[in-house]
């Protein structure tokens, strides 16, 4: 598996040359070049420093992505309940009715809220692109930084090293200074995964759900120590000032998101939502969706089906059988003559 990885890690200059995440990485090289030629007019030439801060403004870029994504978890986690109950009401039902009825009253229910079923993970695909493009710009800085040119091998060594770690080789197992890298990168990573799951809606502990999510919590954390031992330790760097920041970023956001009122962050989703469909020509969504929901918003009471008593029902079905056979037969007919000797064996018995 190391030898996959790090495979993959000589490979990984080509991906600044994909389609996009091209012209996303060369603007985004104009950025690191623009902190490297602050830095060193300053006098300052540290590579460590110049990733350092090129994350932080990267982060700083994505940061309204970021709060878009938390304020869907916040009505996420108000909306569970009655999307639990939905999800409920249609378990076990997989032909193609009830799951047009679910898919109509699930988007009603989104519509209510003025969210959108792909809100959730839109700002993550966004932010996809932008992370495969930092990893170029990272990875090959000499491509994006020509300035570094001008620097002898001795010179660039120096710059490339911090605290004795050289940034341009894979932490090392065993006791020495690159082993923080891995172990601040994965401890960063946890603290980030933790903060931002506190918005989050709550789910019964026996679901598969929340049995993946918990899983996830600590496979992360574990991914990211896996990957700082396998590329070069200025990745590592990158990981751990990226995990630093959305902690910190995150910290803000949930002590923001608790003084924010549900019902107004509702309605100003809500509007936000009629916006849109006003521009497309399409009504409001918010009367509507509120009479749609009233049936969803508890589940509905199990129907109890009464007990049959078969013998019974089988006396009353007879008895039924034997009415009609008699009415419908004329006087004096021979339909007539057989049910009265029917009737005659039957009560002496015959």
């Amino acid at each position: 598996m190391l030898l996959l990885a790090a495979q993959a890690a000589q490979r990984t200059s080509t991906v600044g040359d994909w389609p996009i995440i091209k012209q996303i990485a060369y603007l985004l090289g104009f950025v690191m070049r623009g902190i490297f030629v602050g830095l060193s007019s300053m006098g300052i030439l540290n590579i460590t420093l110049c990733i350092v801060l090129f994350t932080i403004i990267t982060r700083m870029i994505l940061l309204p992505l970021t709060i878009q994504q938390q304020k869907f978890s916040k009505l996420n986690a108000v909306m569970s309940p009655e999307l639990q109950a939905l999800q409920k009401k249609y378990q076990g039902k997989r032909d193609q009715a009830s799951m047009s009825k679910m898919q109509a009253e699930q988007q009603a229910l989104y519509d209510k809220y003025g969210v959108s079923m792909s809100a959730g993970c839109l700002p993550s695909l966004i932010q996809i692109p932008l992370l495969f493009a930092l990893y170029p710009v990272v990875y090959n800085m000499e491509k994006y930084v020509p300035e570094l040119a001008n620097f002898s091998a001795e010179e660039l060594t120096k710059m490339y090293t911090i605290f004795g770690i050289y940034l341009k080789d894979s932490p090392k197992l065993g006791m020495n200074a690159s082993m923080l890298i891995p172990i601040l990168a994965g401890l960063a990573q946890f603290l980030s995964v933790q903060l931002m799951s506190v918005n989050q809606p709550q789910m019964d502990s026996k679901s598969t759900m929340a049995s993946s999510m918990k899983t996830m919590n600590y496979t992360m954390p574990l991914m990211s120590v896996f990957f700082c031992f396998t590329f070069p330790a200025f990745i590592g760097v990158y990981w751990i000032t990226m995990s630093v920041v959305m902690v910190i970023q995150q910290l803000f956001i949930n002590q923001w998101l608790k003084k924010v009122d549900v019902d107004e962050l509702i309605k100003k989703s809500v509007a936000k939502r009629n916006k849109k469909r006003a521009k497309k020509g399409l009504p409001p969504i918010n009367e509507k969706a509120n009479i749609s929901t009233k049936r969803i918003n508890t589940p509905a009471e199990p129907k109890t089906e009464p007990k049959i008593d078969y013998g019974e029902r089988a006396k009353k079905i007879q008895d039924s059988t034997d009415y009609y056979e008699k009415k419908a037969a004329k006087p004096g007919s021979l339909a007539a003559k057989a049910g009265m000797v029917k009737d005659y064996n039957e009560r002496h018995k015959k």
